[in-house]
């Protein structure tokens, strides 16, 4: 996909001469997810963002908390090396969620980069971010921008179509049981179907669909658009649904890793199901940039050439070269929401309140967890490009680096969502965690037995 298809907004513009990094900033978003520099000259633009951030979640904590409580959270060394050990016990009692994730996003980014191994336009693209940046400058800006995005890889599996596919026949599956001429003694039939099953299956479907017709076409780095008008909202609707559905199959496997439980037990989506509404809010809150994109993009290819010198057009420039990292940075207040739901039926209401209990309760320590998972996404990161891109200017280098950064924030996000999910249940009436614990251990018992009555 070349220059000459991206949206005409930056070619109406009316400031002389064209910025070709933000179309490029755009499309490495669209593509990979990788924030980047609109900007041609190297800037401390994502330094001041990531600090906004992270100061403003602490800021939000102190309200919460109120000083005494902030302070004391804020300086308890041993709570804080507690948390990290239950998280890190958490995510290895849940080893089929690292295996699963990385596994099949190893083998989904290993086939996209042999597709576009080839593609001339990767070496045009270093070669245009190398012109005005030094190494170190272009290892540093990338890994600042990789620190405002700390959670992009478990709030966007959706990006993984191996991954996409597969959960998608699961969920059919699951929902196809029920369509037969069942027992009513069954399981299956006994078994709760929330309704947004169907819904679930069905968007995978089409989703996985148009990413195969994307492929297919040669859509390139951009989202597939100039058909319908109805795609502007129908694409980034789809892609939130798929992304929801995954983070709450994430949240229930790290939910069901608690003490005494392996979190390996048999593979029902139907829990993933349940959570999927509010996870699904938890996505375009955590990631808001990701829907923001593709729908301003896929509504520029009708807006006429005209709109470019108008605010409208001043807006979409905006949106898609700084507003993009703005967005994120903003997203921080809400990050935490995606640990507070997994510990929910999935409804909105209900997963905004343990939120804001788990603010007033451990909200210094979920501020200090962001920011220890957006340090160590920037570090890696700048660690990484800086080792690939000191490579010699090929066409499969700039995408290598941007994939390999991705394989290092990818375990960091998992960590930080399962200490997450762990400040989630420690702000829970005790009652409710006893509750919730032994409706597990009932059901596990009464399994067996249900499986086998007539």
């Amino acid at each position: 996909m070349g220059w000459s298809t991206l949206p005409l907004i930056w070619a109406q513009a009316p400031a002389p001469g064209t910025n070709v990094f933000a179309p490029l900033a755009l499309r490495r978003w669209c593509a990979s997810l990788t924030l980047s520099s609109p900007a041609a000259a190297p800037s401390l633009w994502g330094l001041w963002l990531a600090l906004a951030a992270i100061g403003a979640v602490f800021l939000v904590a102190l309200l919460a908390q109120g000083p005494v409580r902030f302070v004391t959270q804020l300086f308890d060394i041993p709570g804080h090396l507690q948390l990290a050990g239950q998280a890190v016990a958490r995510l290895r009692r849940s080893a089929r969620v690292v295996a699963v994730t990385i596994g099949m996003t190893v083998v989904a980014w290993t086939g996209s980069q042999t597709l576009n191994y080839s593609n001339e336009s990767g070496r045009v693209d270093l070669q245009l971010l190398a012109r005005s940046r030094s190494l170190g400058e272009l290892a540093i800006e990338h890994g600042v921008a990789a620190a405002v995005t700390p959670l992009r890889d478990v709030l966007a599996l959706s990006g993984d179509l191996l991954l996409l596919i597969v959960t998608g026949l699961l969920v059919f599956r699951v929902c196809a049981e029920r369509w037969g001429n069942l027992s009513p003694y069954s399981a299956a039939a006994r078994a709760p179907r929330p309704g947004w099953g169907n819904l679930i299956w069905m968007g995978l479907a089409l989703y996985a669909l148009y990413r195969l017709i994307s492929l297919g076409g040669g859509a390139g780095d951009l989202p597939l658009g100039n058909c319908l008008i109805v795609e502007v909202a129908v694409i980034p609707f789809l892609m939130a649904l798929a992304d929801g559905f995954l983070l709450a199959w994430l949240l229930v496997e790290l939910r069901g890793a608690t003490a005494g439980e392996t979190g390996t037990g048999p593979l029902d989506p139907t829990p993933a199901i349940e959570l999927a509404p509010a996870a699904t809010l938890a996505c375009l809150l955590g990631l808001p940039a990701r829907y923001v994109a593709t729908g301003v993009v896929l509504a520029s290819w009708h807006l006429p050439g005209t709109v470019g010198a108008t605010a409208l057009g001043r807006y979409i420039r905006w949106q898609l070269s700084w507003g993009l990292a703005d967005l994120q940075a903003a997203s921080w207040l809400l990050l935490g929401l995606a640990g507070a739901l997994a510990w929910t039926r999935g409804g909105i209401g209900a997963s905004l309140r343990v939120y804001g209990r788990t603010l007033r309760k451990e909200g210094t320590r979920m501020a200090l967890t962001l920011a220890l998972a957006g340090l160590a996404t920037g570090a890696t990161s700048a660690l990484v490009y800086l080792l690939v891109l000191a490579l010699p200017p090929q066409s499969w280098v700039l995408a290598a680096a941007d994939a390999y950064a991705h394989y290092a924030s990818l375990p960091i996000g998992l960590l930080a969502l399962a200490a997450l999910v762990e400040l989630a249940e420690r702000s829970l009436p005790t009652a409710n965690l006893v509750e919730r614990v032994a409706a597990r251990h009932t059901q596990a018992e009464t399994a067996p037995a249900a499986l086998s009555t007539p």
